[in-house]
């Protein structure tokens, strides 16, 4: 009996992958990493609220910990603005502004 049909062999000499399933195995892998968006209950949106209102009006620094895909991202400067339509704020750091949505913001801190 030939080495191909023993085992898995007759599988093992047939095995290749076309770059079309590379890239598809690729993406699902990267899929898998995603976070799911949590979602935070109204005492805790009210108290991101309140933090941002106060960074706002008092001038105080604030740190912002992000939703992303993949990971969580951190941010630090002082609101400058609310924009309510926009559902976004603008967040003042060093010598550049960033608008970030509210809807991204999982946690607020004053520094």
């Amino acid at each position: 009996m030939s080495k191909k049909l023993q085992g898995n062999g007759l599988f093992e000499s047939s095995r290749m992958m076309l770059p079309e399933h590379k890239e598809a195995y690729i993406r699902h892998q990267q899929n898998l990493r995603k976070n799911a968006r949590p979602q935070l209950d109204d005492q805790e949106m009210e108290r991101i609220s309140m933090l941002l209102s106060e960074s706002m009006l008092c001038k105080k620094e604030v740190e912002l910990a992000l939703f992303k895909e993949f990971e969580i991202s951190r941010l630090t400067g002082i609101i400058t603005k609310i924009d309510r339509q926009r559902k976004s704020v603008r967040l003042a750091q060093e010598n550049d502004y960033v608008w970030v949505q509210v809807a991204d913001i999982m946690d607020a801190a004053l520094k």
